[in-house]
């Protein structure tokens, strides 16, 4: 499978977001935040519940609108100015609650990730197919082709919404806690699985994950969110220590190491 496109900006930005607030219900969510998400990164969103890091997502992925002017570019451009089908283009989003419908084969619901590049009433072409086997074969699915969605274990179809998402042909690709209510079999399956889009095709990756530890062993950068709505964004390897998870999430948790991997955990 061929490398996806690059979009980067001159500063080897994909993302760049200046001064950026939100609230709910009158409730301030986060003020004035700036940071930036790299090229060929993957990137964790960090943050205790409520901190905004969902809010961010949303807000990164268009399914939100910022309050005032144009704080977020996408490639270099106002991410407001884009419309969906061509945001489509740049972005798949894989999303924590996903449902298909009843009957629906792995192979037809991955032909979904085509959708962006077709005309209205127009066929699959042989691209678009072409696209669907090369996502199923990545995503180790083609054996599952024609299976029902419905027949499959929670790992498996997590790895099928993936694989949609990979039919899309982005540079970029968003995880909303992609690991959640899976066995750890199938969480390590579905990390690897990123790491991978993200090593081979050189897809850029922005996830949220609320196990601090994968964030740590997955990701090269953090965008971490304070309980008063400020940000703290850096490498993994700067920012990964106790005073930085005090920080973020008001506990005491201790940073250790195993086989030079940091791992933490909670005395209790």
């Amino acid at each position: 499978m061929a490398k996806h496109q690059n979009i980067a900006n001159e500063t080897g930005n994909i993302f760049e977001v200046r001064n950026l607030s939100f609230s709910y219900a009158q409730e301030r969510i986060f003020d004035d935040i700036s940071f930036d998400i790299k090229q060929g990164k993957i990137t964790a969103l960090m943050g205790a519940n409520g901190a905004g890091k969902s809010t961010l997502f949303k807000l990164l992925a268009k399914n939100l609108k910022s309050e005032s002017g144009s704080p977020i570019k996408l490639d270099g451009r106002d991410l407001s100015s884009y419309r969906l089908s061509e945001l489509a283009k740049k972005l798949a989003v894989v999303w924590q609650n996903n449902r298909a419908p009843h009957d629906i084969t792995v192979h037809d619901l991955v032909a979904y990730g085509r959708v962006p590049h077709k005309k209205a009433f127009q066929s699959m072409t042989h691209e678009d197919e072409a696209a669907i086997a090369e996502a199923l074969q990545f995503c180790d699915l083609e054996d599952f082709a024609q299976r029902r969605m419905q027949e499959l274990s929670g790992g498996q179809q997590q790895r099928a919404w993936i694989a949609m998402g990979l039919a899309q042909q982005t540079p970029v690709m968003f995880f909303d806690e992609p690991t959640s209510f899976l066995d750890v079999h199938y969480q390590v399956m579905v990390l690897r699985l990123i790491r991978k889009l993200n090593r081979e095709l050189g897809l850029t990756v922005v996830v949220i994950l609320h196990d601090i530890n994968q964030s740590f062993e997955l990701c090269d950068e953090l965008i971490a969110l304070r309980p008063d709505g400020s940000l703290i964004q850096g490498s993994t390897l700067a920012l990964a220590d106790e005073d930085f998870l005090r920080e973020i999430y008001n506990t005491d948790l201790k940073v250790g190491k195993i086989d030079d991997q940091m791992v933490v955990h909670a005395p209790i």
